[in-house]
């Protein structure tokens, strides 16, 4: 049975820890074992991802670098996972994402799950906006359709690697608040997981997660009553999102309602 891979990459594209978090939740829910890894040496700059000392469980001093580790993950039911977790590089992105293509191959993985979060308008309060597509191969813009157009990190460099080799591959980007960014998100995390959670047979626990993410949102409440302007803007968010959730508020009723309104006009005329 081939395997699915899910990939994140801390960094820029990683807001409020939430595309790592979803690999670290599953590799603590999971058994799991290292299976691959790409060296930091010649795609990480050290002065801004240093390597860490620590002494292991025999009392030896060790030095862990920080490299993109690839583990096998074994869920009870379904087909096993490939995690692909690490810094974003910093030079050579070409070239790091053909080692990590390559790995990925040789571990037969036939579908890639890629993880992003982003600072966004969003409130706390409400459900996190979580955006999912396939990537297409080759990628080409639809006519009509809206497309990001901008800076981009390696996540969608891979992806789009990823696809254009037939592996089908799903993108998964989040929206953090971003005035609570300082600190992980668990309610980001949770809500990236619930689209893993599609493309994964067993049923991941999320119990924990679940109520991480209801104290970091009861958290936020906290602030937002003791600091007036901070619960100002969160209801301005709040209202902006509801109402852009609104029937009423889609571009065609909002064009017939303008004409509605012109036809008033020229029969009071």
């Amino acid at each position: 049975m081939s395997r699915i891979a899910i990939t994140a990459f801390s960094g820029w594209n990683d807001a409020g820890e939430a595309a790592t978090g979803v690999i670290e939740h599953l590799l603590e829910v999971w058994p799991s074992r290292p299976v691959g890894a790409v060296d930091a040496e010649e795609f990480i700059d050290f002065q801004v991802n240093r390597p860490e000392i620590r002494t292991d469980e025999d009392g030896l001093r060790v030095i862990d670098w920080p490299d993109t580790q690839l583990r096998l993950v074994t869920p009870p039911d379904g087909p096993e996972l490939i995690t692909v977790m690490g810094p974003e590089p910093s030079v050579h992105w070409k070239r790091f994402c053909d080692e990590v293509l390559e790995q990925l191959q040789i571990l037969d993985v036939s579908a890639v799950v890629s993880l992003g979060a982003l600072l966004a308008d969003s409130p706390h309060s409400r459900p996190l906006p979580v955006t999912a597509e396939v990537e297409a191969s080759p990628a080409r813009a639809l006519d009509g359709a809206e497309h990001y157009s901008g800076p981009i990190g390696v996540p969608t460099i891979l992806a789009r690697r990823t696809a254009a080799a037939g592996l089908r591959t799903i993108s998964a980007w989040v929206q953090v608040p971003h005035y609570v960014s300082q600190n992980s998100s668990p309610k980001a995390v949770l809500g990236l997981m619930r689209e893993v959670q599609k493309v994964v047979d067993a049923t991941i626990p999320l119990d924990e997660l679940v109520e991480e993410a209801a104290a970091w949102e009861r958290g936020v409440d906290e602030l937002a009553r003791t600091d007036e302007d901070v619960a100002d803007y969160v209801a301005r968010l709040e209202r902006a999102q509801d109402a852009a959730g609104l029937p009423e508020a889609s571009g065609e009723a909002i064009a017939e309602q303008f004409e509605q309104f012109l036809r008033r006009r020229r029969e009071q005329d």
